[in-house]
C-alpha cells in the first residue's frame, strides 16, 4: 500500500515538474507578447477582447480552477498580485503540491521516525508558499504606503502646473521607484487597453490592499462624482496620510516593550525544553509512556495531550498580547 502511495506522489511530482519547465520556456514568449500589446493601437472593443484573452486560462489552469473552485482560485490570484509574485494561481498550487510531496518522501525515507517526519516535512512544504506570499505582501504594502504621501505631493504639484489626472499619474510612475511606479504603470496600461479610470483605480486598490490607498481612491471617486478642487483634496489626503504614518510610528515605539515581552515569554518554554532535551534526552521519556488516554479511539500517551494543551494556551496568550498592542489609527 505504501508503494502505491509513493508511486502516486512521484507521479504528481513529475507532472508538476514537467509543467513548470513548460511554463518557464514560454515565459519569454509571453513577455514579448505583453510588450507588443502595450504599443498596439486598438479600439475599445478590441482592447477589452485582448484583456479577456490575457486573463484566459490554460487547460491545466482550467482543470485546477474546476478542482479548487473559482472563488478560491481568484483569491489566490489577488494574493499573488499583492505580493508581486510572478506566478499564476495554477503554478502556485502546483508548487505547493510539489513541495508537499517532496517533504513527505524525504521525511518518510531519510529520517528515523518515518510517519512523524513525513507529516512534519509535508506540512512545512504545504505551508511554506503561503507564508512566503504573506511576508512579501506585508513588505510591499508597507513600502507602498511610505511612498504614497510623497507620490500624492508630486501628483498635487503636477495638477497645479496644468497636468490632467492621468498625466499626473504617469509623471508619478516615472519619477517614483518600485512598488508604486510598477502599480501605477499597470493602472495606466489598463486605461490604455480600454478600461475606465474608475475600474483601473479600483483594481489598483484591490492589488495593493491598503487603507491609505483606499482613502485616496475614495477621495478621487467622490470628487469626480460631485465635483471640487482635486488639487486641494489630494493635498489634504497627503497630509492625512503623513499624520497617520507619524502616529503609527509613535504607537510602534510605545508598544515595543509589549511585543518583545510577548516574544520572549512565548519562546521561553520552547528554548528551555530544547536545552533540557539536548542535555538530558531521557528526561522526557516519562511523558511519552503510560498512562494512556483514550482519544478518538486511540490510546494516546498523556504527555502528548499535555504538550498539545500547552501549545494551545501559548497561542491564545500570543493572540491576546497581539490584540492588546494592535491599535488602529
Amino acid at each position: 500500500m505504501s508503494g502505491i502511495i509513493v508511486f502516486i506522489f512521484l507521479g504528481a511530482f513529475v507532472a508538476a515538474a514537467v509543467y513548470g519547465v513548460y511554463q518557464f520556456t514560454r515565459r519569454r514568449q509571453v513577455a514579448v507578447e505583453d510588450r507588443v500589446r502595450q504599443y498596439v493601437e486598438i479600439e475599445e472593443e478590441a482592447a477589452l477582447a485582448t484583456q479577456e484573452e490575457m486573463h484566459s486560462l490554460s487547460p491545466i489552469g482550467k482543470f485546477v480552477q474546476l478542482f479548487v473552485g473559482r472563488g478560491y482560485f481568484d483569491r489566490i490570484g489577488d494574493d499573488l498580485a499583492q505580493a508581486d509574485v510572478p506566478m499564476r494561481p495554477s503554478e502556485y498550487l502546483l508548487t505547493r503540491l510539489v513541495l508537499t510531496v517532496v517533504g513527505l518522501v524525504v521525511g518518510f525515507y531519510l529520517f528515523g521516525n518515518p510517519v512523524v517526519s513525513a507529516v512534519v516535512l509535508g506540512s512545512l512544504g504545504f505551508l511554506a508558499p503561503p507564508i512566503f506570499v504573506k511576508v512579501h505582501q506585508n513588505k510591499r504594502r508597507t513600502k507602498f504606503v511610505k511612498q504614497l504621501a510623497d507620490a500624492l505631493m508630486l501628483l498635487t504639484n503636477s495638477l497645479r502646473s496644468g497636468y490632467s489626472f492621468l498625466k499626473g499619474l504617469e509623471l508619478v510612475a516615472k519619477e517614483m521607484s518600485d512598488p508604486i511606479s510598477k502599480e501605477l504603470h499597470r493602472t495606466l496600461r489598463e486605461v490604455n487597453l480600454g478600461a475606465t479610470i474608475e475600474d483601473a483605480m479600483q483594481n489598483l486598490g484591490r492589488r495593493v490592499n491598503s487603507r491609505d490607498l483606499d482613502i485616496v481612491i475614495s477621495a478621487y471617486l467622490v470628487q469626480k462624482e460631485v465635483g471640487g478642487n482635486l488639487t486641494e483634496i489630494m493635498q489634504k489626503v497627503a497630509e492625512t496620510i503623513r499624520e497617520r504614518l507619524r502616529i503609527q510610528g509613535d504607537i510602534k515605539v510605545l508598544t515595543a516593550q509589549g511585543r518583545l515581552s510577548g516574544f520572549f515569554v512565548g519562546m521561553l518554554p520552547v528554548i528551555v525544553g530544547c536545552l533540557i532535551w539536548m542535555s538530558s534526552p531521557d528526561y522526557f521519556t516519562v511523558m511519552f509512556g503510560p498512562p494512556l488516554f483514550p482519544l478518538f479511539g486511540f490510546a494516546v500517551p498523556l504527555g502528548y495531550i499535555l504538550i498539545g494543551a500547552a501549545i494551545i494556551w501559548q497561542l491564545i496568550g500570543a493572540y491576546l498580547i497581539w490584540k492588546i498592542i494592535s491599535i488602529e489609527v
